[in-house]
């Protein structure tokens, strides 16, 4: 009778095995809604939060304070460049710069305004004859 029990429980397993290896087939219906399903777990939104656009623009007129004041540019330029990204808030401060330190130096050879009544004056006019005789 050993070997009764013995075939018995090989087929009982057999059978288990045979349940277990059978798998399910799903629909095309099925298929779609399982992808769908995880994909919509997996899909991240498509743009930064309206959190993180805040913190970006933030950062970008920070940047634009500290390199106004970092040049020595005039702080009234600060409300011109706020609110753009650094790349173009860059490209506009190395095309101001120059200018700003140019207007900041002293001028070497400044040309005063002429009319007085002088000497050098009345020598010049006799020169181009515009001498009152």
């Amino acid at each position: 009778m050993g070997s009764m029990e013995n075939g018995n429980s090989t087929a009982t397993q057999d059978h288990q095995d045979s349940v277990s290896v059978q798998e399910k087939t799903f629909t095309q219906d099925e298929v779609n809604r399982i992808v769908q399903e995880r994909l919509s777990r997996v899909k991240m939104p498509q743009g930064p939060s309206e959190k993180e656009l805040e913190l970006q623009r933030r950062e970008s007129d920070l940047y634009i304070r500290e390199q106004i004041m970092s040049n020595k540019l005039p702080n009234e330029l600060y409300d011109s460049l706020k609110g753009l990204d650094k790349e173009t808030a860059d490209k506009c401060l190395n095309i101001i710069i120059p200018y700003v330190k140019k207007s900041s130096e002293p001028v070497l050879n400044p040309v005063l305004p002429t009319g007085g009544v002088g000497d050098n004056d009345n020598a010049i006019r006799r020169a181009m004859g515009l001498l009152k005789r």
